[in-house]
């Protein structure tokens, strides 16, 4: 029974470490006419579990004609995957003019796409039947990459950007993202291609143009997409007008990007701003001209969507990041990174490429990942990136805690780091968990937006034997949320120190009037601290907690309820 078992690990072993083909599609059609649109097909595609033993990974196309014979023009497709309700494009080509053909890609940087169960997305711009047969198949070559993680943010991506039209002005937003300080390369991928032709330049396929790219508002790198190999083209001899060059691809070839690497520019942990211009570029052919003159300005100033065509860029572009350490997909990412059972702390991290407009989420327990317990009643949050935008940490009755900007305050822009330390009350604990994980979470963008989110793995929580030489101390100064609040008729003020300060804490009416005064010019150390408040002989009503400690001063509101 030994030696079975040692086989089975040993043929797992090898399994796992050997090359891995997968056939997504196989001889799928593709067409437009009577039968019906399928121009595009989808389908989910069961690829390896795991990534990271794969040297390479490369896609291969292959395009046969049906019966009836192949599409006689030249069209522009795509193969896409779907990650977290958003489309990916991950390879584009170009159909030959009516002839069979083949290619392999690099679809390396997509590892972390491509495992487990993925949909993927097969379309070709054709308006004929029966155009194409179409088979890809995916192989995983067995190796050690040096970076094996990545991760993929969308940029730019347009289908049809209309390029030279003063009445339908180009308008490339601006992209901001963060580069994780754990990055150890980062490229801007960039997969343009210029169609329509006909118009002044013959633009925008067979028109050479040089557009800029800027970094942090500075003019960075040149993208040149021009393609002067068409005539060297492998899949020759076609029919059509294939040897001629143009914008960034060739009849019956794969385009192949370009990757500008941003870290020749700026440091990991950076937040950075993209921009992409196009060179400047007038159509004066064009219906849209009001000064195109048939026979004069040109052939033709309408459309005719035969020799003139509108001239547009169909743009996809993503920022590919790269990683000997695991890095999220997602817009937001928290984890647990650090608790003390001495203080009753727990610290949240967050690394988001997006702006943060609020979250929520609770703090579970489990004494192993199939037997779950009740989460962790969570007082209050201070310190870190949400006190530095001034925000509110909260919690309810079932031990939710939420995190909102206060009024109109600042979201809590891309970047890493401690974003709040939860303070916790071990009233009704056991020691029986063993794991807290962060669970229930949701995570707002703009106008309510909602973010993709993950939460990282579950934090094996450790009991901590209180000593004399303990040296965990808080971060920074905090006044911590009061609780209970509404109060009657005692109140909970937590504050904390991180150095030794003189401090007051007091308690002030609406009116401005001081009405108790809980510690008064008094040195304490660096620790955590709690004072309480009883209200008996006051009214119900507002009132204000104030701290004072060295130069930090913080006020926070309570409500007495009676």
């Amino acid at each position: 029974m030994k030696s079975y078992s040692l086989l089975i690990l040993l043929f797992q072993f090898i399994y796992l470490k050997a090359d891995t083909t997968i056939v997504a599609f196989d001889r799928v059609h593709h067409y437009f006419g009577n039968s019906g649109n399928v121009r595009v097909v989808t389908d989910t595609i069961s690829f390896p579990e795991q990534t990271d033993q794969f040297l390479d990974i490369t896609m291969n196309i292959n395009l046969e004609c049906p019966s009836g014979g192949c599409d006689p023009w030249d069209r522009k497709a795509q193969i896409s995957v779907k990650n977290r309700d958003d489309w990916f494009e991950i390879g584009r080509y170009v159909t030959p003019y009516g002839v069979e053909c083949g290619w392999t890609l690099d679809v390396s940087d997509y590892r972390s796409f491509l495992k487990g169960d993925v949909i993927l997305k097969s379309y070709i711009d054709t308006w004929v039947e029966p155009a194409w047969l179409v088979s890809i198949s995916f192989d995983f070559i067995s190796g050690a990459p040096d970076l094996p993680y990545t991760s993929i943010r969308k940029v730019w991506n347009y289908s049809n950007l209309v390029y030279g039209d003063e009445t339908n002005p180009v308008d490339i937003s601006s992209y901001t993202g963060y580069i994780p300080s754990n990055a150890s390369a980062a490229n801007l991928k960039m997969i343009t291609t210029g169609h329509g032709q006909g118009n002044t330049d013959n633009a925008a396929e067979f028109s050479y143009k040089l557009h800029d790219i800027n970094l942090n508002d500075e003019p960075t790198f040149v993208h040149n997409i021009w393609r002067s190999d068409c005539e060297n083209n492998n899949c020759s001899p076609q029919n059509g007008t294939w040897i001629y060059d143009r914008a960034g691809f060739c009849p019956g070839d794969k385009v192949t990007p370009q990757d500008f690497n941003l870290l020749e520019h700026i440091n990991p942990g950076s937040v950075i701003k993209l921009d992409y211009v196009l060179q400047d570029y007038f159509n004066a052919c064009s219906p849209n001209n009001p000064a195109c003159v048939d026979g004069v300005t040109c052939a033709e100033c309408n459309y005719n969507y035969n020799g003139h065509t509108e001239p547009f860029y169909f743009i996809e572009s993503q920022l590919i990041i790269y990683s000997d350490e695991i890095i999220s997909n997602a817009d937001a990412s928290f984890t647990i990174t650090s608790q003390d059972t001495i203080n009753k702390t727990i610290n949240i991290h967050l690394m988001n490429y997006e702006p943060v407009y609020g979250f929520q989420f609770k703090i579970s327990s489990a004494i192993d990942e199939e037997n779950p317990l009740p989460s962790i009643p969570i007082i209050s949050g201070s310190g870190g990136r949400a006190q530095l935008e001034n925000w509110t940490i909260s919690t309810n009755e079932t031990g939710l805690v939420i995190g909102l900007s206060q009024y109109f305050g600042n979201p809590i822009p891309p970047g890493e780091g401690l974003l709040t330390q939860l303070m916790y009350s071990d009233n009704n604990l056991t020691s029986e968990f063993e794991i807290i994980n962060i669970s229930d979470l949701e995570v707002s963008g703009y106008f309510g937006n909602i973010l993709s989110h993950d939460s990282g793995e579950p934090y094996n929580f450790e009991y901590t034997l209180a000593s004399n030489n303990s040296t965990t101390h808080p971060i920074q100064h905090s006044l911590n949320l009061s609780y209970p609040n509404p109060f009657n008729p005692v109140v909970n003020i937590p504050f904390a120190l991180y150095k030794s300060e003189t401090v007051n804490l007091k308690i002030f009416d609406v009116a401005g009037n001081e009405v108790e005064s809980l510690v008064r010019n008094k040195d304490l150390d660096a620790g955590f601290y709690t004072k309480y408040w009883d209200a008996s002989n006051y009214a119900s009503g507002i009132y204000f907690v104030i701290i004072n400690a060295g130069t930090f001063q913080k006020t926070n509101k309570v409500i007495l309820m009676k």
